[in-house]
């Protein structure tokens, strides 16, 4: 195993020196199968283990000293070398075994405008992909007027945040019926670039009930807040402070299948969500390259 690979490990932030670990280096020789391995098989195994400890917050960088103890094995013979990296294969081992025992940190509630969800990369390792929604689509019971625990339609929607049509997913307009009322949600995560205030706008277009009674209706909400919100009315607004960072952002549209599919404007599938940042002058559309998703 050359020494590139060796550094690597050395360099590898693998924090909090527990106990058990430091005495785990004064204990008994390894025995059983890692004593038949040879030191670069032990130390492939070791690399493997790091890369599932890195990804784990609580187990970044302070300890060095494990590299340190790898690299003066470098110059010792075979014999010495295996049992070296076969002691620090059972201290990364037990400290695996530890994270895995220690209870997750409560999460925090995804939430309230102004409040700081995610900010930059070395406070958050998640990875985000531009380019498409989580749309989901619940079929309503009239009588009820709520939304279900489970939609009928689950899809990514790829294309910017506006649509003008009898229906979003007309390939699947059967699932929910015609005359149906429904709640298309359309989730992803948006990335405030500087902190300011932000301003949405929503056009609605609409002429025709769900319920016999209510119009459609549009709603936009980031964390747990509502913006902005519209039925009656084809265009609304709304102002909100957002720190920079990444923010989760649901539009909700709620509308009906129609009888007939070449009816213009009868309840029609009509919106479409505009942005104002803090230093614009107007409003642009929201595209599908600033709806984020996170990569799990």
């Amino acid at each position: 195993m050359n020494l590139k690979k060796l550094t690597g490990i050395r360099l590898v932030a693998f924090t909090l020196i527990i106990p058990i670990v430091l005495l785990s280096l004064a204990g008994e020789p390894i025995q059983g199968q890692v004593s038949r391995k040879s030191s670069d098989e032990i130390l492939l195994e070791i690399m493997d283990l790091h890369s599932d400890l890195v990804t784990s917050e609580t187990f970044l960088a302070q300890a060095k000293m494990l590299g340190a103890y790898l690299e003066s094995a470098q110059s010792l013979e075979e014999a010495k070398k295996i049992k070296i990296y076969g002691k620090v294969l059972e201290i990364l081992t037990k400290i695996k075994e530890y994270s895995i025992q220690i209870p997750p940190k409560p999460s925090q509630k995804e939430g309230e405008v102004g409040q700081k969800i995610l900010e930059g990369k070395q406070k958050d390792k998640s990875v985000y992909e531009p380019g498409a929604a989580l749309l989901e689509i619940f079929k309503i019971d009239p009588e009820k007027r709520e939304i279900p625990d489970l939609p009928v339609i689950r899809t990514y929607w790829k294309r910017d945040l506006a649509y003008s049509g009898f229906f979003p997913l007309p390939d699947h307009a059967s699932k929910v019926g015609r005359n149906s009322p429904y709640v298309a949600k359309f989730s992803f995560y948006y990335e405030a670039k500087k902190a300011g205030k932000y301003g949405f706008t929503l056009i609605h277009f609409c002429d025709s009930g769900i319920f016999d009674r209510h119009q459609n209706a549009c709603k936009l909400t980031i964390g747990n807040v509502d913006i902005v919100e519209v039925s009656s009315e084809p265009v609304g607004q709304g102002v909100c402070d957002l720190k920079k960072g990444f923010h989760r952002v649901e539009f909700l549209l709620i509308s009906k299948v129609p009888y007939w599919h070449d009816v213009p404007g009868k309840q029609m599938a009509n919106f479409k969500v505009e942005i104002m940042t803090p230093d614009a002058f107007d409003t642009v559309p929201i595209t599908k390259d600033m709806m984020l998703l996170k990569k799990e």
